[in-house]
């Protein structure tokens, strides 16, 4: 059950704000994710074709407006959307991680990549939610 000021926020966030949050958010995690994957594969001196910035960049991006959207769909509906959103990334982050431990598609991109689903993971899990407010919070002030 929603108070009547969680109504109020979710109402006032708009699809356009929530494409801002989730692009703002995704573009964090794109670089961070592609730091991160630098760092693992210049210490481990690795080399993969298939992960590469392009698609870490992608992966982190979407990953992340993707996330906005069903967050915003859950604001609308309870009042524990952060919590199910906790719920839901983490879940993701270690679906993708035992998929990329069964099905490896390349050898050792299981060290790279399964840091990578956490941290974009986690990464979201913090952003959305505070982007989604401030989203929020200036169509309340414009209003």
């Amino acid at each position: 059950m929603q108070t009547t000021t969680q109504q109020q926020i979710a109402r006032s966030v708009t699809i356009g704000r929530t494409l801002i949050a989730g692009s703002a958010a995704g573009v964090i995690s794109a670089i961070a994710a592609n730091l991160l994957a630098w760092g693992i594969i210049a210490a481990n001196d690795f080399e993969f074709e298939m992960l590469n910035g392009v698609s870490i960049t992608l992966s982190a991006f979407f990953a992340n407006v993707i996330g906005a959207l069903i967050y915003r769909v859950w604001l609308k509906k309870s009042s524990r959307v952060v919590i199910y959103y906790a719920i839901l990334s983490l879940a993701m982050a270690v679906l993708m991680t035992v998929n990329t431990a069964s099905n490896p598609m390349e050898p050792h991109i299981g060290a790279v990549a399964n840091p990578l689903h956490f941290a974009v993971a986690l990464l979201s899990l913090v952003l959305i939610p505070k982007f989604m407010q401030r989203a929020a919070a200036a169509v309340s002030k414009k209003g």
